[in-house]
């Protein structure tokens, strides 16, 4: 299974406009796109202005030639108008020839993984139909550690999310491009199931027991943090999203 994320700035007054076009122009289509088994509209709810479109394929071959299509420029189009725009601007001529400056909108950020492991019975991603909130969690392996971090997954990450209350799936993903890192999304039936996992302490437990596998740098970090009691940032650290699911359907 594939999995690709579309992340874009909204114009925080037109989310809903979004989530209509999604729901009655981009959904129905990608319905009929060959491989697509799920697609879901996104809000970050640490920053509202940022959407996530994440879609589920069969493969990356479909997820391919989807992009190719056109049929993906094509619905990215008509969705710009939603977009926030930037602090570009390009010059252009109007229509009386006289030079004018444009904003240029956000352009998204396309980014495409392989689905290294999956928390749900039979791969069945129609459990994501009844989701309405999404943890994202980034982390920088150690070189030559995403076998063993895989292995780690499936043994005993995935067992210990399947019995929190709330957790509807759990996908590990990786980049071809960038080996050393995975992501590891999980889906909820609400956010105060989420919360509460993340209050429980298990999240904690969970990524303490994996230290060895992330990189130096972030072992760096938390062998600092423990001597001198303070806290570090790197560029390396552990990224935690979380997602309120706006729009989405099983295609399954």
């Amino acid at each position: 299974m594939h999995m690709r994320l579309v992340r874009v700035k909204v114009k925080t007054d037109m989310v809903s406009e979004l989530a209509r076009l999604y729901e009655n122009r981009i959904i129905p289509a990608l319905e009929h796109v060959k491989g697509c088994r799920y697609a879901g509209l996104m809000q970050s709810a640490r920053q509202p202005d940022e959407c996530l479109s994440l879609t589920l394929w069969n493969s990356e071959t479909d997820a391919r030639e989807y992009e190719q299509s056109g049929v993906f420029i094509s619905l990215l189009d008509e969705s710009r108008t939603y977009f926030l725009e930037s602090s570009d601007f390009k010059i252009q001529l109007s229509d009386n020839l006289t030079l004018e400056y444009v904003p240029v909108p956000e352009e998204p950020v396309v980014s495409t993984f392989a689905v290294a492991a999956a928390g749900t019975s039979d791969d069945d991603v129609s459990a994501t139909a009844g989701s309405i909130w999404v943890r994202i969690v980034s982390l920088k392996l150690r070189p030559d550690s995403a076998g063993a971090f895989k292995q780690d997954y499936i043994a005993r990450v995935i067992p210990a999310l399947r019995s929190v209350r709330g957790c509807r799936y759990a996908y590990l993903t990786e980049r071809a491009d960038q080996p050393n890192e995975v992501i590891s999304v999980t889906s909820w039936a609400s956010r105060q199931d989420a919360e509460a996992y993340e209050r429980s302490g298990l999240f904690v437990k969970l990524l303490e027991s994996q230290q060895h596998l992330l990189s130096e740098l972030y072992q760096w970090k938390k062998s600092h943090e423990r001597t001198d009691n303070v806290d570090v940032t790197t560029s390396e650290d552990v990224a935690v999203e979380h997602y309120n699911v706006v729009v989405g359907r099983s295609f399954t």
